[in-house]
């Protein structure tokens, strides 16, 4: 007894067809067994020798086959060379539920389950063109008993529509595929950034031209669109994928030991898909580089979320709080920095600022005097100045956002935080190099986990640019300028390159200073300073002698942290030939890493992947063997020949575990009783499709998808499973 299992409602059915006799010794003929092994397609590489233009209807019908998929796989061929594609139809089982015939239908078989007009005025998108017309083309296979061979039993030719020219047949679903290896590739390429239609361009590029490729560039974009719904839920995937990357934490918890004395947290670059804000901790490392000490995507950005943000944060930097913050001026983050961080001194963010005047006034002349107020370095005196003349000038002194701005002054004016260290973390192109680094790598479509994962690789880009400064500042000798050259030689091997470049202008700055008067007291001296022909602006000195310590009232030395140009002049007069310790912060010198060297054995970046590693390694070797095997038609099929050679064994012993495949499911076998409701679907059915066929065959509806290896058997906890075909996608429901 046969049972068949129909997949459309308005397929026929196999029993419909007049043509199938089940004595397939009668319907063949006396002869059809003649010449039986010469003519049999005994695998797939035997396909590479049909000549599948000039076949007949005739020879195709007396062509045997080892399996199903190799008979698959060459109708699908016949039907790529004479413009149009195949797909699997229904299917035959005998009283043993073996699969005893198998049809193959042209993908324009059938027709389309048309909506009513009603349904069809309530869709948001257009319908998609109807391609069914019910073309009869098929052909139709089943097992020979004595020899296990599939043998033709139907074969209809005559299609009902017009073939495709070469040039577009390749572009049908059926005829386009990714391979493991394009999948790779492609997943790598994602990895570092690069954008998919870049990716597809490479292919095309690689192949030549386009149709040479195997796949379209939708195809791309659906493979990344299955790979994210197959990895699980997106906050859980987030969560593992943190967990994998736990061994890089003690890094950053270095980088805030180091360099966590100030922290500017930015909360206005872009959102992710789920529209949560990205929160940013950023600092400044020895190069005067911007470096990341953590992220944070934030469900909504009250004071509440941000008092848990930065408790959060202070717990995983051992308790160690900043001593300066820097803000965007967010009043919630406010709130919470005064409750976490009671004590560190809160400046607002220079480049916000500048955006909020230009969007609150969109006055160009306050815009440009405001930057000067807010950059310059003034005395108090004459910031107040300089601002009452700006106000009355523009007549905004009843202005409501001007007068809350002046309310603020002391967060935010260069002369009110005189003395409070920012390691010169003020200027707009901070905020703006980091958006722009970030924009390289995370884009709003993200998901959760493409979302920090591509944030990783962005610290990882930066920590690599801080290796490339590491190497700069060592290898090679600045060519001394200023006509202080002791002096200067002396800042140059202790100080990094780019903050030397910073202190360099000082010392020819101090040759244009004279010290006015000193005056000597037990412990220390003061020098009294001002610069040739300007007697109306003085500095003073401070100098103690047994600690070798300046003190200047400029205060640039607590503000950056580089010497100014007053001590140095100090320097000059008392005739010191180097820079003292004193004047030289742990945080910007050459050795500002190597307290925690120890804890950093693998440097300040390290490889995402050895797997990774090793398999562009294998690349760039096969590489260059595919080209001196590309030369000529006698090298290409000697190389192709050991490629395939070497491919098959490797791979039946390197094939990876059921639990191990990246697309992996389970699917119930029940409780092993009679209760069980097996069926085949074809690889391109839809979930919404199979929702339907479970729900009309009162099936269980947590229903997961299995992409199967050839006869592989499998058992993971109490759930068996069973995939027959290679590439099949095969479904196993369990009975309501």
């Amino acid at each position: 007894m046969n049972v068949l299992h129909d997949l459309d409602p308005q397929e026929r059915t196999l029993e419909d067809v007049s043509d199938c006799v089940s004595d397939s010794d009668e319907y063949f003929g006396d002869n059809f067994y003649d010449d039986w092994d010469n003519r049999a397609i005994n695998g797939i590489a035997d396909l590479q020798t049909v000549k599948f233009k000039e076949l007949t209807a005739d020879q195709i019908r007396r062509l045997p086959f080892p399996d199903r998929s190799v008979a698959f796989s060459f109708y699908n061929l016949y039907a790529k060379m004479n413009g149009f594609s195949a797909r699997k139809s229904q299917i035959r089982r005998n009283v043993n539920n073996d699969v005893t015939q198998q049809a193959f239908v042209c993908f324009r078989q059938g027709f389309r389950d048309l909506c009513s007009d009603n349904d069809a005025a309530r869709r948001k998108r257009e319908p998609k063109p109807t391609t069914r017309c019910g073309c009869g083309t098929e052909m139709r296979v089943h097992i020979h008993e004595e020899t296990g061979r599939w043998i033709v039993s139907y074969f209809q030719e005559e299609h009902n529509h017009e073939m495709l020219d070469d040039m577009l047949t390749f572009m049908l679903p059926g005829h386009r595929k990714m391979n493991s290896a394009a999948i790779d590739q492609m997943n790598m390429m994602l990895k570092v950034g690069i954008k998919t239609p870049q990716i597809y361009s490479s292919f095309v590029h690689t192949a030549g031209r386009f149709h040479n490729v195997p796949f379209l560039k939708i195809d791309m974009y659906n493979q990344i669109d299955k790979q994210r719904r197959l990895i699980g839920g997106d906050a859980k995937a987030c969560l593992k994928y943190l967990e994998s990357t736990a061994a890089e934490s003690p890094g950053i918890q270095l980088d805030y030991h180091l360099f966590g004395d100030v922290v500017a947290f930015d909360a206005t670059y872009r959102k992710n898909k789920y529209m949560c804000p990205l929160v940013v901790f950023s600092g400044v490392n020895h190069h005067n580089q911007t470096i990341v000490f953590a992220s944070a995507l934030v469900a909504n950005e009250n004071e509440a979320t941000y008092t848990w943000l930065l408790e959060q944060f202070l717990d995983a930097m051992k308790g160690n709080k900043p001593r300066c913050v820097i803000t965007d001026g967010h009043g919630a983050m406010k709130k919470a920095i005064e409750t976490v961080f009671a004590g560190a001194y809160h400046r607002l963010c220079a480049w916000h600022l500048i955006r909020n005047a230009t969007s609150n006034l969109s006055n160009p002349t306050f815009t440009s005097e405001f930057k000067k107020c807010m950059l310059f370095d003034y005395e108090v005196s004459e910031f107040e100045e300089k601002w009452e003349n700006l106000v009355s000038s523009l007549g905004l002194h009843d202005n409501e956002w001007v007068c809350d701005l002046y309310a603020r002054r002391k967060m935010w004016a260069t002369a009110h935080m005189r003395g409070h260290f920012f390691g010169g973390f003020r200027t707009t192109s901070r905020c703006e190099g980091l958006h722009s680094m970030l924009g390289k790598f995370v884009h709003s479509r993200h998901n959760l986990r493409d979302f920090v994962e591509q944030f990783f690789r962005c610290i990882s880009q930066m920590r690599s640019r801080e290796a490339q400064s590491d190497l700069q500042s060592i290898v090679g000798d600045l060519v001394l300028q200023s006509p202080l050259h002791d002096l200067e030689r002396s800042a140059a091997n202790m100080l990094t390159r780019e903050i030397f470049l910073l202190f360099r202008p000082m010392l020819s700055r101090a040759c244009t200073l004279k010290i006015r008067s000193c005056t000597y007291t037990p412990t220390f001296e003061i020098y009294t300073l001002s610069r040739s022909g300007s007697l109306h602006k003085e500095w003073r000195v401070s100098h103690y002698p047994n600690e070798e310590i300046y003190k200047c009232s400029c205060m640039r030395m607590e503000s950056l942290g580089i010497p100014c140009d007053h001590v140095v002049a100090v320097l000059v007069h008392l005739d010191a030939t180097k820079l003292p310790k004193s004047l030289i912060l742990d945080r910007w010198s050459k050795n500002a890493r190597s307290r925690v060297h120890a804890f950093m054995d693998n440097g300040p970046f390290c490889w995402d992947s050895m797997v990774t590693c090793r398999n562009w390694m294998l690349s760039d070797l096969c590489r260059e063997l595919c080209l001196l095997g590309s030369a000529g038609d006698a090298e290409f099929s000697e190389l192709r020949d050991k490629f395939q050679n070497e491919i098959s064994p490797q791979d039946d012993c390197y094939r990876p575990d059921w639990t191990d495949v990246e697309y992996t499911s389970f699917f119930w076998d029940g409780d092993g009783g009679s209760d069980n409701f097996d069926m085949e679907i074809p690889y391109r059915t839809g979930a919404r499709i199979l929702l339907q066929i479970a729900q009309r065959n009162n099936l269980d509806v947590d229903v997961h998808l299995a992409l199967g290896f050839a006869s592989h058997y499998g058992k993971l906890g109490t759930t068996e499973y069973l995939v027959e075909e290679e590439n099949a996608i095969a479904f196993v429901f369990r009975k309501i």
